[in-house]
Order: C-alpha cells, then structure tokens, then sequence
C-alpha cells in the first residue's frame, strides 16, 4: 500500500459528530427539505438580474391597475414577468436551482383539485392560476432574490414601506386619516391610486395595513442587523413608529404592534427595548398629538362590534366569516369553487334551519375586509384550508429554526417567519390572497425557507428548471380539466342543510313549488330618486330600472329607503308559501354590485348582489327563504349603490330552480 493510499484511508472515517448535527429534521422532511443540503452554487449572479428582481419586487407590492382591459390588467402582473422570466432563463442557461417548500406544491395541486370537483368553470381556474403564480413562480423569483442580494431586497422593502407611506400622507391631508373608499371611486381612479380614500398605492384603509403590518414584521430584523448598533437601534425604532402612525385601520395597527415588538425582541433584549419604546411613542402620540378623528377611526375599526343604529350587532366582515364557515359545512370536501364566494355567501345569512344572521343591509364593509379563512374554506374545502394553515406554520417553524442555528445572522428567516404569523392571523379579518397582497405572502416563503448559508442548512428543496417545468405541468393539469369541465350553475343546489323546526304557533305554508311568478322592472308603482326609468335591448321587455352611476347612494350609516331612492312592486299569492326570490340585475363595477330588497313591512332589508360579475345581465338571489301568506305582497327594491340596473324579479316556491336568461311565467 502506497503513502498516497494510506492517507487517503485515513481521511475516510465515518460521519463527524458534526455531519450528524446536519441531518434533516422531521419538519424539513415534511416539507421536502434535504438537511445538510448542498453547496450554494458558485455561478455568479448578474447584478443587473438581481436589480431586475428588485424592480420587480417593488412594482409587485402595490394594488395600482393599468388603465386598459377594463382595469384587469395590474401593474404587478407585468412586474412579475419581467423579473421572474429572467430568473428563469438564467436558472435554466447555468443549470442553477430555486428555492421552494416542496409542501406547497402539493397545497396548490389540491387547490386545483378541490375547484375541478367543484366545477366553477374557466372563472375558478383563472383564480387559481393567479394563487400559483404568486405562490409558486413568485416564491422562487423572490427567493432568489433574497439568496444573492439580501441587502437588496431590505431596501426594496424599505422602499416600497417609503412609497405607500408617502402617498397615505398625501390622502391624509387631502381626505383625512382613515377616510374610507368612496363609492365609485374604484373605476373612476384607473391607476388605482385609491382616489376619495385613505390607501396608499392599495384599495382600502385595511389592505394598505395589511401590506404595512406584513412589511414592517419582515424587514424589522433586518433593520436592527446582524449585529446591531445604536443607529440601528434608533432606526429601527423610527420606523416601528412612521409605520405604526400610518396604519389606518384599528384591527390591522394591533396586529402590526403585536409584529413589531415579537421582531424586536426575538432578534435581541435591546432591539426589543428599542421597538417597545417607539410603541410607547406611538401610544402616547394617539393619546394627546393624534387625539380625535385619528384616534376615533382606530377605536371604530378596532372593535368587532357594529357602532351607531346597531350598535353591539357584529360587524359585517365578522357575521361573513361565521355565513363562509356555514357555507363551507355544506360543500366540506371541496368548497363551492373559487370565483363564486359573493355570490352564494348571501344566502348562507338566512335559510331552513338556519339561526338568521343579521343581514349587511347598509354598507358597514370596506373593500378586502372579509376573512381570508372563511373565503378559503368554503371556495376550495376543509381539507384544502387545513393544507394551508399547515403550511404556514410549518414554513413559519422552519424559519425560526433557520434563524436560531445561524447565531442571529439569518434576520431575513426570522423576518419571514414573522410575516407567515401575520398572514396566518391576518386571514380572520382580511383576504390576502390577491394581487398586491398576494406577494408578501410569497415574500414571507421565499425568506423562511432559504438556506442557512453560513452552516450550509437547507429547509426546502432547491428545484432544478426541469423540476420547475414538472410542478407547474402537475398543477396546471387540474386547472386545464377544471376549465374545460361543465360549470354547475348553483354549486349549494342539493347541498345539505341543517334540518329546519317550525316554533309553535308558527303558520305552516305549503312548500309552494307550483309558485312562479315573473315581474318586470316596467310593473313598478312606485319610483323615487335616483332610481329612474331606463331602455335596455337585453331587458326583458326593452324596459330597465337603473340608478346611474353617481347619482347618489343613502347617507352613511343610514339603511337603504325608499326616501333615499327604490322601486316598489305589489305581487299576490293565491296560498301561502315558503318561497325564493331571484333578480336580473347588472352591475357597473365592484363599487355598483348590490341592492337590498324588503318584502311587506320587514324590519330590515337584504342585501342582493356582492358579486364579481360586471356589465353583464345575470341572476342573483336573495339572501333569505321568505313564508307569505295567501294575499298581497309588497316588495321594495331600494337603493345602496349607483351604477347598477334591474329587468326582472322571479318569485319561486321551487328551491332548486335557478333562473337563466330572460324568464316567462
């Protein structure tokens, strides 16, 4: 045996202590991740890409819509393009992985899944197509990004906090702290910009503290560094108070505070002093500096309860949540599909064997303020929500599990970590998963999971292009099945419900079912401002009620009236009968999509509509089953938002009939 060969078996022992150190956990491999990993890639990365990515990331991170295609087209979506096609291409030129918790593929592919059994059709597919492009082609342009220029990336943040901050402040002095979206503003204002509102680069008060809460939870620790100094302590505690100062929305500034002082004190004992102290700040500021209508939007805001004629009453987003959840019991294996949430949630309020839920009769919601979680289960299922919440909690684990073995030097895990937490308590009270908002989520995955570069550790598989190309074909095939797939035109038609009782002394009605009655908007006998008559050549008979578009809604906090502008329209019943009452309707836009409707002398009316279907004739149902006894009826259609236009009411004792075009009795 040679001296060569000698040596040579003398360095071949078994694994160190230390190699055994960097076996996978249990989580990584849950989440498909490899443990000691392999070496980051020695192929330089082009500064231009990076900077690309960067661009990208700073256009992504905003609601602005380009004036074309009827506002469909969002600046985002160009953004993501031009930085992710890039990463791509290099990846694939130099054979270079991305970054993904590999458990996320298999949540998209079941997302997939859930809406080909639900049958939503082409509209449900583009939805989740949508999702899949954030949180799968986005996590990875994004971990990319923070991989090779981690510093780029803060300050991409830090400037995208800077913009929306600058723009709110603009608002705040034009329209004042808090002012919420003007009816009719969104597609007067094609860029997006939030118009008569207080939003920032967003579309609401709330998806703007969203976007504040999320940022400020991810770039914090970074702020602070890897070892930080007294500058840094200050910065950080600058920014914890501009940003606090300029969330808007009570429930979203609590979670936001909750954020910063986990950020501060998970990355040190001083950097938590340094961000307590700007709390302190900012408390001391609403107290006496801020004190009155920036104070009172907050209180508002932060209280779950209704304020004013129905004070005490939940507010709307909340009564949402528990109608989504009851929506979600009815189709629980894979939801009603995406795409179809405000156009079934109405009937969820009130029903056979339900206990009525206090209808959102007046406009107490603001855009995005409806639960993420109850719009997620009961669009895709219980099975794909359970999914979810998992995945973000895992990836939030595998995230503090980064920063803890890295000494405190991996502060973009942690951010990550932080911004997953958020997300996951932000989906009570709002919806993330849409454009501008979308992508934090994104940011928070493409943190958490990279490696730890300095001990070589990796939570998340780096995937080759071609395995790239292999998930994006495995989730695209149930998309392409879904789309072609017959839509079902009533996703709770035979659904089961709750088995009804009828109290004593109740008046028992006939089931109805030989009840159809068809009404057009021409029999109304009674019409006041702004309601007015109108022509139509896809109307029934040529003849519409319309209240164009910036005529006039009720005052605030006021329920919609006939004094504030309706329609009133008198039926007969020859027996009584529990019946359904449906709508032709067709709405302008996201602001102009709802009417109430009051059937006799019913206390308070129904909202009709919510729906995302625009400059279209189609039907909508009203929220509640309603008994009438044999006799006269009267029933008032009223007005809550401009912009829209009626054709026909059918009244039917048939449960499972729904309506398709222009009806004949």
């Amino acid at each position: 045996m040679t001296e060569s060969d000698v040596q040579a078996n003398a360095v071949a022992p078994a694994a160190s202590p230390k190699q055994n150190e960097d076996k996978p956990c249990a989580l990584c491999k849950l989440l498909g991740g490899c443990g000691k990993g392999e070496e980051r890639s020695n192929v330089p990365v082009p500064a231009w890409l990076t900077w690309l990515c960067a661009g990208a990331l700073l256009l992504m991170l905003n609601q602005i819509k380009l004036p074309v295609a009827g506002g469909k087209l969002a600046l985002a979506d160009l953004a993501f393009l031009a930085g992710f096609v890039p990463v791509f291409l290099f990846c694939l030129m130099k054979k270079r992985g991305l970054f993904y918790p590999v458990f996320g593929v298999v949540v998209l592919f079941a997302m997939g899944v859930a809406n080909l059994c639900a049958a939503s059709g082409l509209s449900g597919a583009v939805e989740v197509a949508q999702l899949i492009q954030m949180l799968f082609c986005g996590t990875m342009m994004i971990s990319f990004l923070v991989e090779n220029a981690p510093r780029q990336a803060v300050w991409t943040v830090l400037a995208a906090i800077g913009l929306n901050v600058l723009v709110a402040w603009v608002q705040w002095g034009s329209v004042g702290f808090g002012a919420q979206l003007a009816p009719a503003d969104v597609l007067a204002v094609k860029c997006g910009f939030g118009g008569g509102s207080y939003s920032g680069l967003f579309r609401s008060r709330m998806a703007l503290g969203f976007f504040l809460a999320c940022a400020l939870a991810w770039v914090l620790p970074s702020v602070y560094g890897k070892k930080a100094t007294m500058l840094r302590y200050v910065l950080g505690m600058l920014l914890t108070i501009v940003v606090l100062l300029s969330i808007a929305h009570g429930e979203m500034l609590f979670l936001a505070t909750i954020a910063a002082l986990g950020a501060g004190f998970l990355h040190s004992r001083r950097a938590g002093i340094a961000t307590s102290l700007g709390v302190f700040i900012v408390i001391l500021a609403l107290a006496g500096v801020f004190r009155g209508s920036h104070t009172d939007g907050l209180l508002q805001t932060m209280s779950p309860l209704k304020q004013g004629e129905y004070a005490g009453e939940l507010r709307t987003n909340h009564l949402d949540f528990f109608a989504a959840m009851r929506m979600a019991m009815r189709q629980p294996w894979h939801g009603i599909g995406s795409g179809r949430y405000q156009s079934c949630i109405g009937r969820c309020y009130s029903g056979p064997g339900y206990d009525e839920l206090p209808n959102p009769s007046w406009n107490d919601i603001e855009t995005d303020t409806q639960a993420g979680w109850g719009i997620l289960t009961s669009t895709q299922g219980l099975p794909v929500a359970a999914l979810f919440f998992v995945l973000l909690l895992s990836v939030a684990a595998l995230g503090f599990r980064q920063y803890a073995r890295s000494n405190g030097e991996e502060t973009t895990a942690l951010g990550g970590a932080l911004l997953l937490l958020v997300v996951l308590a932000g989906m009570f009270v709002t919806d993330p998963l849409m454009r501008g908002t979308g992508w934090l989520l994104a940011l928070g995955f493409g943190s958490a999971v990279l490696p730890g570069l300095r001990e070589k550790l990796q939570c998340g598989w780096r995937l080759s292009p071609g395995l790239v190309l292999f998930a994006g074909v495995l989730m695209a095939l149930p998309l392409a099945a879904g789309a072609v797939r017959k839509k079902v035109a009533d996703p709770l038609a035979g659904a089961p419900v709750p088995v009804q009782t009828r109290t004593p002394g109740e008046t028992e009605t006939t089931s109805g079912e030989d009840v159809f009655l068809v009404v057009d908007a021409s029999q109304a006998k009674n019409i006041t401002k702004p309601v007015e008559k109108g022509t139509d050549s896809q109307a029934a008979k040529n003849a519409v009620l319309k209240i164009p578009d910036g005529k006039g809604v009720p005052p605030d906090d006021k329920e919609p009236a006939m004094q504030y502008g309706g329609a009133e329209f008198e039926v007969e019943l020859k027996t009584a009968a529990t019946v359904k009452i449906w709508l032709r309707v067709w709405w302008d836009g996201s602001c102009g999509n709802t009417l109430n409707i009051q059937v006799d002398d019913e206390e308070r009316s129904a909202t009709v509509g919510n729906d995302g279907t625009y400059r279209v004739w189609h039907w909508m149902e009203a929220p509640r089953v309603y008994k009438l006894e044999a006799g006269k009826h009267k029933i008032c259609l009223l007005n809550r938002e401009d912009g829209i236009m009626f054709d026909q009411m059918l009244i039917t004792g048939d449960p499972q009939y729904v309506p398709q075009g222009i009806e004949e009795e």
